[in-house]
């Protein structure tokens, strides 16, 4: 809108000076047709633009009075609209006293009668409004352009009749065609500008309705001027509302902002903001502006089933532009976060259209991994330094993170997560996350350490919580290429580790992963209870999306249980046998291991032998070197 608004006024004020500078040379000529003659000429020189006037009077006096028809300047080689600007008639008048006393430009009053104005963007971005396309042009209204609004020229009247505006990016693929028009009348408080502009953005509809105060606001220095904005892109809606002192400068600003949307990464094609994916959010704050820097404080996010507080900066000094923002909550739905790895935050959540598409499509396919493209390449676009502290975060019982806080910098392409920590049931999960996204293939590096987590935290609200104790202790390092968690993961290399030293387990779950017939009956009458863990441990290598199983087990005092097998990470789907080497005697044992084989979501459980025939297990099994192993595991790279 602003942009639309100076293009008028950068087109008018060459008219106006030129009409100014060809006064002195045509005082002493009466015809108007050496008048236009001369200012089109002029105006070519000025502009570099190819101007016509159909017709021109000019009526001398300390108030001239000028009128002009048919107005038409050319647009550039590139454009694709014939002209930038064009009139069916310009009416004004112009007090000369304060332009010759003082240099003031004063307008009684200014009547655009049907103008239309195309501004365009090409691919190289450059603008065909730029007056830096004509040397002249751009010294001079460098000189003129106001720099508060004490400097804006003084209008008793304007009035815009049935005008249009229309704008084209091509990179931005940004179609806009609209009305701008004002209000009549003298009274300071009447007379408005609007502005309505319906197009698209990257195929999805845009509308933009914009009333402003009048043009004698903008020069009133003691009355604040209104703005009210109101912008839908698709399901994004964003609204600016409030005052300013000084227009210009967006200086004393008492202005609120709100934003809401199905996903905020929707934003990044009307604002170029590279927003991350979230669930359907509402954000508001009041909008501050210095020179060349944007900000929004005191803001109030609420997303999905989470809140959260804080500010955000936009940098427009540096190339690209650069974002701060500092965040906090006291209430972090865990699975509101899904969405930055492309999953959806849970069927209980506030989730969007798109993701209950991508839930039914996991679901559908039995995937774990959700093959939803990023768009990471948007990283290159604005440098970024992001912080979250949550005190607080809500999470499922299988997953018991209680606080989160970490900082992200990103820098051409770059992103760095550092440092990342999170309290994870009464222990500590901590590192580093890299993306670098500065190719096609983007890279995903993991690189984490946990200690002191509680086992028993992962089985609240199982039959297993009181039988299950033990922390736990490991490490993660991976790296992976892709746009996707799918593509991540399924070409992921490295490894995880985890140990753990001490603790109970269910002796019931022990029987029945050993296929302890026998036992498990017997603990199934008379009831549940613990078996001492000398050690738990297993490693996990992935090679390029295959994961294998290396001396991953669990010795209790009964048994041995061992994991084997492999995970297909490319195809989500999993082939593991669950074995028990028993130390003691057992009257049935089935001797057959625990198939666990299918989609990694939903696999099958099933006896791994044909015939199972219980027999007697006379046991015999050697415990574990636990602490042999365990140095083994975490030294091992």
């Amino acid at each position: 809108m602003r942009r639309a608004f100076k293009i008028i006024g950068w087109s008018l004020g060459v008219l106006v000076v030129l009409v100014l500078l060809a006064g002195t040379g045509v005082y002493f000529f009466v015809t108007s047709d050496y008048v236009r003659a001369q200012l089109e000429n002029r105006a070519d020189a000025f502009s570099g633009r190819k101007t016509k006037i159909g017709k021109i009077s000019v009526h001398w006096g300390w108030v001239t009075h000028i009128l002009l028809d048919d107005v038409q300047v050319s647009n550039t080689d590139w454009g694709q609209a014939p002209h930038l600007f064009t009139a069916k008639q310009i009416e004004l008048d112009i007090e000369l006293k304060p332009l010759l006393l003082h240099r003031d430009l004063v307008f009684p009053e200014l009547i655009l009668r049907q103008p239309v104005v195309a501004l365009e963007k090409n691919e190289q971005e450059q603008w065909n409004w730029s007056p830096a396309e004509s040397p002249v042009a751009s010294g001079t209204v460098n000189q003129l352009k106001p720099e508060s609004r004490d400097e804006v020229p003084l209008i008793g009247r304007l009035e815009i009749d049935d005008g249009r505006v229309s704008y084209r990016d091509a990179k931005r693929k940004l179609n806009l065609d609209g009305t701008v028009q004002t209000a009549t009348g003298q009274a300071p408080a009447e007379p408005k500008a609007e502005l309505d502009l319906k197009g698209s953005i990257e195929n999805q509809p845009l509308t933009v309705h914009f009333v402003g105060g009048s043009v004698l606001m903008l020069r009133d220095t003691d009355q604040p001027y209104p703005v009210d904005l109101k912008v839908d892109y698709g399901a994004t809606k964003l609204t600016v509302n409030g005052t300013l002192e000084d227009s210009f400068q967006f200086t004393g600003s008492n202005v609120q902002v709100a934003l809401s949307g199905p996903n905020l990464s929707d934003i990044f094609p009307l604002l170029g903001i590279p927003g991350p994916p979230t669930p359907p959010y509402r954000i508001t704050g009041k909008l501050t502006h210095e020179p060349g820097v944007w900000r929004v404080v005191d803001m109030a996010w609420h997303a999905g089933d989470s809140d959260l507080a804080g500010d955000i900066a936009i940098d427009h000094h540096a190339k690209p532009s650069f974002l701060t923002a500092h965040l906090t909550s006291d209430h972090l739905a865990f699975a509101d976060l899904a969405p930055l790895v492309g999953a959806t935050p849970g069927a209980k959540g506030n989730v969007s259209a798109e993701q209950k598409k991508t839930q039914a499509q996991l679901e559908a396919t039995g995937d774990l991994f959700p093959n939803v493209p990023l768009k990471m390449e948007r990283l290159r676009a604005m440098n970024m330094d992001v912080s979250l502290d949550a005190r607080r975060v809500v999470a499922p019982d299988y997953l018991p993170v209680q606080t989160l806080n970490f900082r992200v910098r990103v820098r051409d392409g770059q992103a760095m997560v550092d440092p990342l920590r999170m309290s994870v049931g009464g222990g500590t999960l901590a590192g580093t996350l890299a993306l670098d996204a500065r190719s096609d293939n983007p890279q995903t590096r993991a690189n984490l350490s946990y200690q002191d987590v509680d086992l028993k935290t992962f089985f609240r609200g199982s039959d297993y919580f009181d039988t299950t104790t033990g922390k736990l202790r490991g490490r993660v390092q991976l790296v992976g290429n892709g746009h996707s968690l799918a593509e991540v993961m399924g070409s992921a290399t490295g490894n995880v580790v985890v140990t753990m030293s001490g603790g109970t387990i269910s002796s019931l779950m022990v029987s029945l992963a050993g296929l302890q017939i026998a036992d498990a009956l017997v603990l199934y009458i008379t009831g549940d209870d613990q078996i001492p863990i000398r050690c738990a441990l297993g490693r996990l290598n992935f090679n390029h999306g295959q994961v294998a199983f290396d001396r991953t087990l669990m010795d209790t005092r009964k048994s041995v249980v061992h994991v084997n097998g492999e995970v297909r990470l490319k195809t989500q789907e999993v082939d593991t046998e669950v074995t028990a080497d028993t130390k003691k005697f057992d009257l049935l044992d089935l001797h057959a291991p625990v198939v666990v084989r299918g989609k990694i979501r939903s696999p099958r459980i099933t006896i791994g032998r044909l015939i199972p025939i219980p027999l007697p297990d006379f046991g015999g099994a050697d415990d574990v070197d636990c602490d042999g192993l365990t140095r083994q595991l975490l030294v091992a790279e």
